[in-house]
């Protein structure tokens, strides 16, 4: 079962004249950037919270609908767990395509994939919204062994998927990128989403896991201060490195108050060396979204000097 991964990052796109959020209707200025996932109804959004709740009701729907139909006799909570993984390499190279037009105007995709761990079969299973054909938005993703549940899932017409192939080192390497036969024409300068990752996925999956009561993106401006403390003197610091991606921290610093709360910083390697790339952050008082951050391998800590040498790879604090 899905882990709630409701969204994939948003893409930007400049606006040429200013232009109101879809879902909460705020001005978008023209020298802003606005997000999109999809071209089909036009949508545009001033914030990833928005986007989330724009399509929260069609995501119950589908939770729902995979709650009534999966098997007691299904993979685990263990094995989901286990297998969980395979969500991600779904999206990033499906083996099936099927697009099915829904009434809003959206065009819906299933990807599915199969894989043969332990030599059982598992199906990986992800319906989402495309742009430029890659995942944008991710209503529900999950893993099966029960191949009756990946029937009721592949809706509308099975697509042909034609992959982009890249030049390195002189041999052809296929890439991620996934483009059914209908896929339109678009403007250059727009250009392709970026592959999808792991990174991207266990991000998603976090940030749509967010409950309503949860602290504000309204009043994240309210815990800046947090930002540089949780980098430099964390409570917590995990990390992996993907296949396709490169190295993700996440950093973890609680807060002990009236209300305890947690501030998180998810940050990548970059081309440089001594330095990383901030990919999100956020306060939260939420310990389930906490235990969902605790993604990889544990780090230890103490002080610089020994988290030094604790690490095979000295950890880099310079971020932009």
């Amino acid at each position: 079962m899905s882990a709630k991964i409701k969204k994939m990052s948003a893409k930007s796109k400049k606006a040429a004249k200013g232009i109101h959020c879809c879902e909460c209707n705020k001005l978008i200025p023209a020298k802003e950037q606005a997000l999109f996932v999809e071209e089909e109804v036009g949508r545009y959004f001033c914030q990833e919270s928005c986007i989330v709740a724009q399509f929260s009701g069609e995501i119950e729907k589908m939770e729902r609908e995979y709650g009534r139909n999966v098997s007691p006799t299904d993979l685990s909570s263990d094995e989901r767990e286990l297998y969980s993984h395979l969500r991600w390499k779904t999206l990033e190279n499906p083996a099936e395509v099927w697009k099915e037009k829904v009434a809003s105007g959206d065009q819906r995709y299933t990807l599915i994939s199969q894989f043969t761990p332990d030599k059982k079969p598992v199906w990986g299973v992800g319906v989402c919204l495309m742009l430029r054909g890659e995942p944008s938005f991710l209503f529900i993703a999950f893993v099966t062994s029960d191949k009756h549940l990946v029937d009721i899932f592949r809706k509308g017409e099975k697509q042909k998927i034609i992959r982009k192939n890249l030049d390195k080192d002189d041999s052809q390497v296929s890439t991620s990128s996934v483009v059914t036969e209908t896929t339109e024409e678009v403007d250059a300068q727009d250009g392709l989403a970026e592959p999808w990752t792991e990174s991207d996925s266990v991000r998603a999956s976090i940030v749509g896991s967010r409950k309503v009561g949860d602290i504000s993106p309204d009043d994240y401006g309210f815990y800046q201060k947090c930002l540089e403390e949780t980098l430099q003197e964390p409570t917590e610091l995990w990390s992996y490195t993907g296949k396709t991606s490169k190295k993700v921290y996440h950093f973890i610093r609680e807060y002990e108050h009236d209300a305890n709360y947690w501030y998180v910083v998810m940050a990548k390697d970059t081309v440089d060396d001594t330095q990383i790339e901030i990919i999100d952050a956020f306060p939260t008082k939420d310990k389930g979204l906490i235990d969902m951050c605790r993604h990889g391998k544990k780090e230890v800590l103490g002080n610089s000097e020994q988290a030094m040498e604790a690490n095979a790879e000295p950890l880099k604090r310079t971020v932009h």
